[in-house]
């Protein structure tokens, strides 16, 4: 007579089993006589389950171990015949292993014996708690018991080095780059850099200047003087530097397309000798000085962006400190066709910036 699986898939059960292999209510293979979760029981005792294999005394290997830790945390057992804890971490958690070892400890005295470097887990790094060489945690692990930042300085060849730390005597290709880095986590780095920095940055030399005598890029050293001494005052330092050399700046802006482009030389009341673009500027500086208004020559740029959709910038003639405004000059012969310019590049830079700027022709 055929016999059938008990789940009822149909398919007919060889010998005494009444559940084929896989089949039967645990996901193992039925090799009971009765087709039971194991000899004498249906299910674990303890939470009723039949998902997990039969261990001991009725209970599933889960609910059995939670059992058997409650007693050893008891201490109604020992953790192993001859041991009450583990010999090196001192715990009775994990189970027993061998030579008085729990698990855990035990896998690290085999590989110590094979010459492994021991696996920390939840540290640093699987090997090392923390950096070998600065022993900080706040950069990741490079290699070789490195975080990231030491890894490279390990790794950059000295041999062509041109610079030496001044701080750390360390043989550098780039000395403000490794300034950069390390002034984040050293206050001897950042004392320096600030003592150095403070020097220029309230002298009257311009950026370049500076950049050429600490052989650094403008743009770098204007990010260093950002990060010391703050945006804002940065950003005034250099108005009142390119106030103080504005003279030299005309010099070297002068439009040569200009028909009434001739330099004149005139003495500011407030900004010295400058180099004004035409005759126009020079007699209508003249009115501004009889009338003693505190007056500057160029002395803001503005970005615009143009009818292609570019983006350019525009330097009004004078500003007016008292009248917060600023004034583009122009001869009274300009024709129609380039006020009409101007004109339009001027609403476009006020509606960009929001500048109050006027045009007046003399």
């Amino acid at each position: 007579m055929r016999k059938y699986c008990k789940c009822g898939c149909g398919k007919i059960v060889k010998g005494n089993n009444t559940y084929i292999h896989g089949h039967n209510r645990r996901g193992l293979a039925s090799n009971t006589a009765n087709g039971k979760w194991s000899r004498y029981y249906d299910k674990c005792i303890k939470c009723g389950t039949t998902k997990y294999k039969h261990n001991a005394k009725g209970l599933c290997i889960r609910c059995y171990k939670k059992e058997l830790y409650k007693k050893r945390k008891a201490k109604l057992i020992k953790w192993s015949r001859k041991y009450e804890k583990c010999i090196d971490c001192g715990t009775t958690d994990r189970p027993y292993a061998a030579n008085g070892r729990c698990i855990r400890c035990h896998v690290k005295a085999i590989n110590r014996r094979r010459g492994r470097r021991e696996r920390k887990s939840g540290n640093w790094s699987l090997s090392f708690a923390k950096c070998i060489k600065c022993g900080t945690t706040k950069y990741p692990h490079a290699g070789h018991g490195l975080c990231s930042k030491c890894y490279l300085e390990s790794r950059r060849d000295t041999t062509k080095a041109e610079f030496v730390c001044p701080v750390c005597g360390t043989k550098l290709n780039k000395l403000y780059q490794h300034m950069a880095l390390k002034i984040k986590t050293c206050k001897e780095h950042f004392d320096y850099m600030y003592n150095l920095l403070k020097i220029y940055f309230y002298s009257d030399f311009s950026l370049d200047e500076i950049s050429k005598e600490l052989n650094m890029d403008r743009h770098s050293l204007s990010r260093w003087f950002v990060r010391l001494f703050g945006e804002d005052q940065t950003r005034l330092r250099n108005e009142k530097v390119r106030r103080c050399i504005i003279s030299e700046q005309a010099a070297l802006n002068y439009n040569r397309q200009n028909q009434y482009g001739t330099v004149v030389e005139y003495n500011s009341p407030y900004q010295g000798k400058l180099l004004l673009r035409s005759k126009t500027e020079a007699k209508y500086a003249d009115f501004l000085t009889k009338n003693k208004y505190k007056w500057f020559y160029e002395v803001c740029r503005f970005p615009y962006i143009d009818e292609n959709g570019n983006r350019r910038s525009y330097t009004p003639d004078f500003y007016l400190e008292d009248c917060d405004v600023y004034i583009e000059v122009k001869s009274r012969n300009i024709t129609s066709d380039k006020l009409a310019e101007v004109m339009d590049k001027i609403n476009r830079v006020c509606s960009f910036s929001k500048a109050n700027i006027w045009v007046v022709c003399i």
